[in-house]
Protein backbone atom coordinates (compact mmCIF):
# COMPACT_ATOMS: atom_id res chain seq x y z
CA UNK A 1 0.00 0.00 0.00
CA UNK A 2 1.38 2.89 -1.32
CA UNK A 3 5.38 1.72 -2.41
CA UNK A 4 7.74 2.25 -4.19
CA UNK A 5 7.29 -1.38 -5.16
CA UNK A 6 3.71 -0.95 -6.87
CA UNK A 7 4.57 1.90 -9.17
CA UNK A 8 5.38 0.26 -12.97
CA UNK A 9 7.88 1.95 -15.23
CA UNK A 10 9.22 5.26 -14.76
CA UNK A 11 11.88 3.83 -13.44
CA UNK A 12 14.62 6.67 -13.40
CA UNK A 13 11.92 9.46 -11.85
CA UNK A 14 11.28 6.56 -9.06
CA UNK A 15 14.86 6.14 -8.30
CA UNK A 16 15.18 10.16 -8.06
CA UNK A 17 12.85 9.46 -5.57
CA UNK A 18 13.77 6.71 -3.56
CA UNK A 19 17.09 8.30 -3.60
CA UNK A 20 16.04 11.25 -1.84
CA UNK A 21 13.71 9.87 0.81
CA UNK A 22 16.52 7.34 2.09
CA UNK A 23 19.33 10.62 1.70
CA UNK A 24 16.88 12.94 3.30
CA UNK A 25 18.42 15.58 0.09
CA UNK A 26 15.12 16.74 -0.36
CA UNK A 27 13.62 19.67 -2.66
CA UNK A 28 11.67 22.26 -0.78
CA UNK A 29 8.63 21.86 -4.12
CA UNK A 30 8.55 19.12 -6.74
CA UNK A 31 5.99 19.38 -9.87
CA UNK A 32 4.69 15.65 -11.02
CA UNK A 33 3.26 16.42 -14.76
CA UNK A 34 1.22 13.88 -16.52
CA UNK A 35 -1.50 12.95 -18.06
CA UNK A 36 -4.86 12.06 -16.37
CA UNK A 37 -4.68 8.62 -14.81
CA UNK A 38 -0.60 8.56 -15.50
CA UNK A 39 -0.01 8.08 -12.00
CA UNK A 40 0.44 11.00 -10.62
CA UNK A 41 -1.35 10.88 -6.79
CA UNK A 42 0.47 7.38 -6.46
CA UNK A 43 3.73 8.89 -7.06
CA UNK A 44 3.30 12.08 -5.35
CA UNK A 45 1.96 9.96 -1.98
CA UNK A 46 4.88 7.10 -1.68
CA UNK A 47 7.06 10.03 -1.94
CA UNK A 48 5.20 11.97 0.68
CA UNK A 49 4.92 8.34 3.08
CA UNK A 50 8.59 7.66 2.27
CA UNK A 51 9.46 11.52 3.24
CA UNK A 52 7.67 10.88 6.62
CA UNK A 53 9.18 7.23 7.26
CA UNK A 54 10.53 6.88 10.35
CA UNK A 55 11.59 3.16 9.54
CA UNK A 56 15.43 1.87 10.79
CA UNK A 57 17.21 -1.13 9.94
CA UNK A 58 16.80 -1.95 6.37
CA UNK A 59 16.27 1.46 5.15
CA UNK A 60 13.54 0.91 2.58
CA UNK A 61 11.41 3.10 2.76
CA UNK A 62 8.22 4.11 3.03
CA UNK A 63 8.99 0.70 5.28
CA UNK A 64 4.84 0.12 6.07
CA UNK A 65 5.55 -0.23 9.74
CA UNK A 66 6.61 2.64 11.37
CA UNK A 67 4.04 5.11 13.42
CA UNK A 68 3.73 7.46 10.28
CA UNK A 69 3.21 4.91 7.63
CA UNK A 70 0.48 3.67 9.49
CA UNK A 71 -1.01 6.80 10.42
CA UNK A 72 -0.67 7.60 6.46
CA UNK A 73 -2.64 4.13 5.68
CA UNK A 74 -5.09 5.07 7.79
CA UNK A 75 -5.75 8.46 6.13
CA UNK A 76 -5.25 10.20 8.92
CA UNK A 77 -1.08 11.56 8.85
CA UNK A 78 -1.36 15.52 10.21
CA UNK A 79 1.47 16.09 8.85
CA UNK A 80 0.67 15.40 5.07
CA UNK A 81 -2.12 18.07 3.81
CA UNK A 82 -4.39 17.86 1.12
CA UNK A 83 -4.42 21.40 -1.47
CA UNK A 84 -7.86 21.19 -3.45
CA UNK A 85 -9.95 23.29 -5.28
CA UNK A 86 -13.83 23.52 -4.69
CA UNK A 87 -14.85 24.88 -8.20
CA UNK A 88 -13.29 24.77 -11.37
CA UNK A 89 -10.09 26.79 -10.58
CA UNK A 90 -7.61 26.54 -7.45
CA UNK A 91 -8.45 30.26 -6.06
CA UNK A 92 -5.84 32.86 -3.58
CA UNK A 93 -8.35 32.78 -1.23
CA UNK A 94 -7.77 28.96 -0.82
CA UNK A 95 -4.18 29.15 -1.28
CA UNK A 96 -4.60 31.44 1.98
CA UNK A 97 -6.67 29.66 3.72
CA UNK A 98 -5.18 26.20 2.89
CA UNK A 99 -1.48 26.92 3.21
CA UNK A 100 -0.39 30.09 4.06
CA UNK A 101 -2.05 30.66 7.16
CA UNK A 102 -0.43 27.12 8.11
CA UNK A 103 2.94 27.05 6.61
CA UNK A 104 4.97 28.83 8.99
CA UNK A 105 3.74 26.10 12.11
CA UNK A 106 5.95 23.94 13.06
CA UNK A 107 4.81 20.11 12.05
CA UNK A 108 2.91 18.12 14.37
CA UNK A 109 4.23 15.14 15.10
CA UNK A 110 7.20 14.76 12.36
CA UNK A 111 10.39 16.29 11.11
CA UNK A 112 8.29 17.86 7.53
CA UNK A 113 5.05 19.44 7.13
CA UNK A 114 4.00 18.10 3.37
CA UNK A 115 1.57 19.98 1.26
CA UNK A 116 0.26 17.93 -2.02
CA UNK A 117 -1.77 20.51 -4.33
CA UNK A 118 -4.10 18.38 -6.83
CA UNK A 119 -4.68 19.95 -10.00
CA UNK A 120 -2.83 22.23 -8.65
CA UNK A 121 -2.71 23.58 -13.19
CA UNK A 122 -5.75 25.01 -11.92
CA UNK A 123 -4.13 27.69 -10.07
CA UNK A 124 -5.41 31.25 -11.08
CA UNK A 125 -2.44 33.64 -11.19
CA UNK A 126 -3.93 35.37 -8.44
CA UNK A 127 -3.45 31.85 -6.71
CA UNK A 128 0.16 31.17 -8.40
CA UNK A 129 1.57 34.35 -7.09
CA UNK A 130 0.03 33.92 -3.56
CA UNK A 131 2.09 30.42 -3.18
CA UNK A 132 5.10 32.13 -5.08
CA UNK A 133 6.48 34.01 -2.41
CA UNK A 134 6.54 30.75 -0.02
CA UNK A 135 8.22 28.75 -2.42
CA UNK A 136 10.67 31.77 -3.18
CA UNK A 137 11.67 31.50 1.38
CA UNK A 138 10.21 28.39 2.46
CA UNK A 139 10.35 27.09 5.84
CA UNK A 140 12.64 24.50 6.32
CA UNK A 141 10.23 21.95 7.44
CA UNK A 142 7.75 22.73 3.81
CA UNK A 143 7.93 20.61 0.97
CA UNK A 144 5.16 21.17 -1.73
CA UNK A 145 4.38 18.59 -3.73
CA UNK A 146 2.35 20.05 -7.24
CA UNK A 147 -0.01 17.87 -9.76
CA UNK A 148 -0.99 19.10 -13.07
CA UNK A 149 -1.58 17.64 -16.03
CA UNK A 150 -0.45 20.56 -18.11
CA UNK A 151 3.30 22.52 -17.24
CA UNK A 152 2.06 25.43 -19.54
CA UNK A 153 -0.50 26.57 -17.10
CA UNK A 154 2.27 27.39 -14.76
CA UNK A 155 3.96 31.19 -14.42
CA UNK A 156 7.64 30.55 -15.65
CA UNK A 157 8.71 31.94 -11.52
CA UNK A 158 6.43 29.30 -10.19
CA UNK A 159 8.16 26.90 -12.55
CA UNK A 160 11.81 28.17 -12.24
CA UNK A 161 11.55 27.19 -7.89
CA UNK A 162 10.31 23.60 -8.58
CA UNK A 163 11.68 20.36 -9.69
CA UNK A 164 9.79 18.85 -12.87
CA UNK A 165 8.88 15.51 -12.77
CA UNK A 166 7.83 14.25 -16.01
CA UNK A 167 5.82 11.04 -15.42
CA UNK A 168 5.84 8.64 -19.05
CA UNK A 169 3.32 6.76 -20.62
CA UNK A 170 4.00 3.22 -20.06
CA UNK A 171 4.00 0.29 -23.14
CA UNK A 172 0.26 -0.89 -23.81
CA UNK A 173 1.97 -4.47 -22.35
CA UNK A 174 3.18 -3.37 -19.14
CA UNK A 175 -0.76 -2.11 -18.67
CA UNK A 176 -2.14 -5.00 -20.25
CA UNK A 177 0.02 -7.19 -18.14
CA UNK A 178 -1.03 -4.88 -14.47
CA UNK A 179 -5.00 -5.27 -15.51
CA UNK A 180 -4.45 -9.29 -15.91
CA UNK A 181 -2.89 -9.49 -12.75
CA UNK A 182 -6.05 -7.50 -11.75
CA UNK A 183 -8.63 -10.77 -12.95
CA UNK A 184 -9.18 -9.20 -15.94
CA UNK A 185 -8.80 -11.36 -19.07
CA UNK A 186 -6.13 -11.03 -21.43
CA UNK A 187 -8.65 -9.78 -24.90
CA UNK A 188 -10.47 -6.82 -22.53
CA UNK A 189 -7.18 -6.02 -21.14
CA UNK A 190 -5.28 -5.41 -23.98
CA UNK A 191 -8.49 -3.65 -25.33
CA UNK A 192 -8.03 -0.87 -22.21
CA UNK A 193 -5.11 -0.77 -22.78
CA UNK A 194 -4.76 0.59 -25.94
CA UNK A 195 -7.58 2.96 -25.22
CA UNK A 196 -5.67 4.18 -21.86
CA UNK A 197 -2.66 5.42 -23.81
CA UNK A 198 0.03 4.29 -21.05
CA UNK A 199 -1.61 4.83 -17.95
CA UNK A 200 -2.75 2.28 -15.78
CA UNK A 201 -4.93 4.75 -13.74
CA UNK A 202 -7.14 5.29 -16.50
CA UNK A 203 -7.55 1.79 -17.64
CA UNK A 204 -8.92 1.20 -13.93
CA UNK A 205 -11.03 4.09 -14.38
CA UNK A 206 -12.49 2.52 -17.85
CA UNK A 207 -12.68 -0.32 -16.51
CA UNK A 208 -15.50 0.55 -14.21
CA UNK A 209 -16.92 3.17 -16.54
CA UNK A 210 -20.60 1.74 -18.38
CA UNK A 211 -21.01 5.04 -19.76
CA UNK A 212 -17.55 4.42 -22.13
CA UNK A 213 -18.46 0.88 -22.81
CA UNK A 214 -21.84 1.98 -24.18
CA UNK A 215 -19.86 4.92 -26.32
CA UNK A 216 -17.52 2.75 -27.56
CA UNK A 217 -20.69 0.03 -28.73
CA UNK A 218 -22.49 3.03 -30.27
CA UNK A 219 -19.23 4.21 -31.86
CA UNK A 220 -18.45 1.07 -33.66
CA UNK A 221 -21.75 0.27 -34.38
CA UNK A 222 -21.71 3.38 -36.53
CA UNK A 223 -18.37 3.32 -38.13
CA UNK A 224 -19.60 -0.12 -39.26
CA UNK A 225 -22.48 1.08 -40.76
CA UNK A 226 -21.17 4.43 -42.57
CA UNK A 227 -19.72 2.94 -45.48
CA UNK A 228 -23.24 1.50 -47.22
CA UNK A 229 -25.21 4.90 -45.33
CA UNK A 230 -27.44 6.87 -48.13
CA UNK A 231 -25.52 10.54 -47.64
CA UNK A 232 -28.26 11.85 -45.95
CA UNK A 233 -27.95 9.57 -43.47
CA UNK A 234 -24.11 10.13 -43.07
CA UNK A 235 -25.08 14.06 -42.11
CA UNK A 236 -27.50 13.42 -39.62
CA UNK A 237 -24.35 11.08 -37.54
CA UNK A 238 -23.40 14.46 -36.59
CA UNK A 239 -25.97 15.34 -35.34
CA UNK A 240 -26.52 12.46 -33.28
CA UNK A 241 -22.14 12.57 -32.21
CA UNK A 242 -23.10 15.87 -30.87
CA UNK A 243 -23.90 13.84 -27.45
CA UNK A 244 -20.36 13.32 -27.06
CA UNK A 245 -19.34 17.07 -27.24
CA UNK A 246 -18.03 17.68 -23.98
CA UNK A 247 -16.58 13.56 -24.25
CA UNK A 248 -13.92 13.65 -26.81
CA UNK A 249 -13.01 9.64 -26.10
CA UNK A 250 -15.36 8.99 -29.16
CA UNK A 251 -12.30 9.97 -31.64
CA UNK A 252 -10.01 8.00 -29.36
CA UNK A 253 -12.81 4.69 -30.08
CA UNK A 254 -12.57 6.08 -34.02
CA UNK A 255 -8.75 6.00 -34.28
CA UNK A 256 -8.44 2.57 -32.64
CA UNK A 257 -11.25 0.92 -35.12
CA UNK A 258 -8.92 2.26 -38.10
CA UNK A 259 -5.70 1.39 -36.86
CA UNK A 260 -7.45 -2.58 -36.29
CA UNK A 261 -8.76 -2.17 -40.24
CA UNK A 262 -5.42 -1.38 -41.42
CA UNK A 263 -4.14 -4.07 -39.34
CA UNK A 264 -6.80 -6.47 -40.50
CA UNK A 265 -6.17 -5.17 -44.44
CA UNK A 266 -2.62 -5.17 -44.71
CA UNK A 267 -1.16 -8.24 -42.05
CA UNK A 268 -4.43 -10.74 -42.15
CA UNK A 269 -4.22 -12.10 -38.97
CA UNK A 270 -6.41 -11.76 -35.87
CA UNK A 271 -3.40 -11.55 -33.32
CA UNK A 272 -2.86 -8.25 -34.80
CA UNK A 273 -5.88 -6.36 -33.47
CA UNK A 274 -6.59 -4.94 -30.25
CA UNK A 275 -10.19 -5.15 -30.47
CA UNK A 276 -10.46 -8.96 -31.00
CA UNK A 277 -13.70 -9.21 -29.88
CA UNK A 278 -14.88 -7.00 -32.57
CA UNK A 279 -13.02 -9.04 -34.71
CA UNK A 280 -15.88 -10.35 -37.29
CA UNK A 281 -16.95 -6.73 -37.88
CA UNK A 282 -13.61 -5.67 -38.76
CA UNK A 283 -12.40 -8.15 -41.21
CA UNK A 284 -15.85 -7.28 -42.50
CA UNK A 285 -14.82 -3.65 -42.88
CA UNK A 286 -11.37 -4.11 -44.20
CA UNK A 287 -12.27 -4.44 -47.81
CA UNK A 288 -11.27 -1.26 -49.19
CA UNK A 289 -7.34 -0.47 -50.08
CA UNK A 290 -5.21 -0.11 -47.44
CA UNK A 291 -4.62 3.67 -48.83
CA UNK A 292 -8.19 4.56 -48.61
CA UNK A 293 -8.14 3.50 -44.53
CA UNK A 294 -5.11 5.65 -43.92
CA UNK A 295 -7.21 8.39 -45.18
CA UNK A 296 -9.82 7.70 -43.09
CA UNK A 297 -7.51 7.41 -39.99
CA UNK A 298 -6.26 10.86 -41.04
CA UNK A 299 -9.66 12.73 -41.14
CA UNK A 300 -10.37 11.45 -37.51
CA UNK A 301 -6.77 13.36 -36.88
CA UNK A 302 -7.57 16.05 -38.34
CA UNK A 303 -10.93 16.52 -36.74
CA UNK A 304 -8.70 16.09 -32.87
CA UNK A 305 -6.65 19.05 -34.00
CA UNK A 306 -9.32 21.49 -35.36
CA UNK A 307 -12.04 20.29 -32.35
CA UNK A 308 -8.43 21.47 -29.88
CA UNK A 309 -8.55 24.62 -32.10
CA UNK A 310 -12.16 25.43 -31.32
CA UNK A 311 -13.58 24.54 -35.14
CA UNK A 312 -17.42 24.32 -35.02
CA UNK A 313 -18.13 20.61 -33.46
CA UNK A 314 -21.13 20.26 -35.70
CA UNK A 315 -19.99 21.55 -39.37
CA UNK A 316 -16.53 19.76 -38.51
CA UNK A 317 -17.97 16.45 -38.22
CA UNK A 318 -20.03 16.44 -41.20
CA UNK A 319 -17.21 17.45 -42.97
CA UNK A 320 -15.43 14.52 -41.38
CA UNK A 321 -18.28 11.91 -42.29
CA UNK A 322 -18.23 13.02 -45.78
CA UNK A 323 -14.17 12.26 -45.53
CA UNK A 324 -14.75 9.16 -44.57
CA UNK A 325 -17.73 7.96 -47.29
CA UNK A 326 -16.14 9.59 -50.27
CA UNK A 327 -12.51 7.12 -49.44
CA UNK A 328 -14.69 4.44 -50.53
CA UNK A 329 -15.33 5.50 -53.81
Amino acid sequence: MYTFQEIRGNTPLVEQLKTAAKSGKVSHAYLFIGGAGAGKRLIANTFAKALQCEGEGSGLKPCGICRSCQSFDHGNHPDIIYVRGEKKNIVVDEIREQILETVDLKPYHYQKKIYIIEKADTMNVQAQNALLKTLEEPPAHAVFLLLAERAEAFLPTILSRVVTMKIRPLSEGIVAEYLMQNGLSEEESHILAAYAQGRIGQALELKEDEAFREMRQDILGKLEALPSMPEGEAYLLAKELEAYKNDLRFLDIMELWYRDLLAAKSLREERYLIQKDKKDAIFRSAKVPAEFLAKKAEAVRTVRMRLAQNANFRLTLEVMLMELKETDQ
